[in-house]
């Protein structure tokens, strides 16, 4: 598909370790649907992007000057932001929502990770979509779009 292999290029410019998932969320029974109907009702389609956190000891993590969290959310920033762009270029509608979640943001499943189970990128666990491969250790991006995905 041919945008799929644009968004893969923009996407691995910017990290290697990634998730890539879309939905029609016009065609989905959920109640983030319900609650979103109107937002969905002008971007039917959702792409969802996932960055995989690094591991860190917590050794490391002590060291580190960055949380992975806010490396990843500049990544996702940049990728949803270029993304968007390149959408619009195109004559579609575009919205970027990158921020997925802050580590204490409480028992609840990000809207993020809500459409990334809806792509089939992983399950809802304890309030947190888990991945096969990683588990929850990823950070959630999306972009609304009226793009034929």
């Amino acid at each position: 598909m041919k945008c799929e292999n644009m968004i893969r290029n923009v996407i691995e410019t910017e990290c290697e370790d990634y998730y890539l998932g879309m939905v029609d969320l016009s065609l989905v029974e959920n109640t983030l649907v319900e609650k979103y109907g109107s937002l969905i009702e002008e971007y039917p389609r959702a792409i969802s992007i996932g960055v995989t956190l690094p591991y860190l000891t917590p050794e490391e993590l002590s060291r580190s000057k960055k949380h992975p969290y806010d490396v990843t959310n500049c990544q996702l920033k940049s990728i949803t932001s270029h993304l968007s762009k390149l959408i619009e270029e195109k004559g579609y509608q575009a919205l970027s929502m990158p921020k997925a979640r802050e580590i204490n943001d409480g028992p609840r499943v990000s809207f993020h990770e809500a459409v990334a189970y809806l792509a089939d990128m992983g399950k809802i666990e304890k309030n947190l979509l888990v991945t096969p491969e990683v588990g929850s250790r990823v950070n959630w991006g999306t972009i609304l779009t009226n793009a034929p995905l």
